[in-house]
């Protein structure tokens, strides 16, 4: 009985693309899900701390590849792990609307870390059995070509994509003309004065009015918390922005005040050391 003879496909076929397919997810969990975060309007702090976790997979990694090595075959890692890594993108798109965004996204950002560790594992495995020595050698700078290109598209042409269409679709932009005066009149505005009515039409943005002057003296801070807190009111009380009204008490007086987070030993001792000095 002849058997058939195994035939191997050109790695001109499939050597690219995996390796395209492999730096995709990296440069979007390490660097596209900073960018997107800071226009979400994510605080630098908490990017800084929650994004750099991220990584943490890649360096990880060896202590799982065994199982990626003796189970199943690295053909099955690799869809399956690609498999993964769509619907973690899916899960990402889909997230973005809801309240807590945040934690979702970051979830599945989590997801698509640890499933393009894996797909890295199964990819360079893939890569040593599927190549001859010569072939390994001659395609070393073909699979560092195209996973830096993958790089380019990550945070090149997907971030200029996502510009485009966050500049040319939602609500038209809306002129504002502030001008800054040392004697500028101070006005003060009363909430309850202020009366919109619905008006029919295509959804917009109305401002009123079209140009401000300011003044350039120092406001006290209790005045500037004030302002901010009535635009925050204003704007949770009618459905913008999530506003969770301070949590207040009786002090001895009898005056009603905000209350204070006590801080702990360790947080009250890395504000007195690294704090900003006043």
């Amino acid at each position: 009985m002849i058997g058939k003879k195994k035939t191997k496909r050109n790695p001109w076929a499939w050597v690219p693309t995996l390796y395209y397919a492999e730096g995709i997810p990296y440069i979007i969990v390490m660097t596209v899900s900073v960018i997107m975060y800071k226009r979400l309007g994510i605080s630098n702090t908490d990017i800084a701390l929650y994004t750099s976790w991220l990584y943490l997979p890649w360096v990880i990694k060896p202590l799982w590849s065994p199982i990626v090595d003796i189970l199943k075959t690295k053909r099955f890692w690799i869809i399956t792990m690609e498999l993964i890594i769509g619907a973690g993108l899916a899960g990402v798109a889909l997230t973005i609307p809801v309240p807590n965004f945040f934690q979702y996204t970051l979830a599945f950002f989590w997801l698509l870390a640890f499933s393009s560790a894996t797909h890295d594992i199964a990819a360079d495995g893939f890569y040593m059995i599927g190549l001859s020595e010569h072939q390994q050698a001659y395609f070393v700078g073909i699979r560092s070509t195209f996973y830096r290109l993958a790089m380019i598209t990550g945070q090149g042409l997907l971030i200029i994509l996502a510009g485009y269409f966050e500049s040319t679709t939602g609500l038209p932009t809306v002129d504002i003309t502030v001008y800054s005066a040392p004697n500028a009149v101070e006005q003060h505005v009363n909430i309850d004065s202020l009366s919109f009515t619905p008006q029919e039409g295509e959804l917009r943005i109305i401002a009123e009015p079209t140009k401000l002057e300011i003044s350039t003296e120092n406001l006290k801070q209790s005045k500037i918390d004030s302002i901010i807190n009535i635009a925050k009111e204003w704007n949770g009380n009618h459905g913008f922005t999530d506003y969770v009204k301070p949590k207040t008490h009786l002090n001895k007086a009898g005056v009603e005040v905000a209350d204070v987070k006590q801080l702990s030993a360790l947080e009250q001792f890395i504000k007195d050391t690294f704090g900003v000095e006043k």
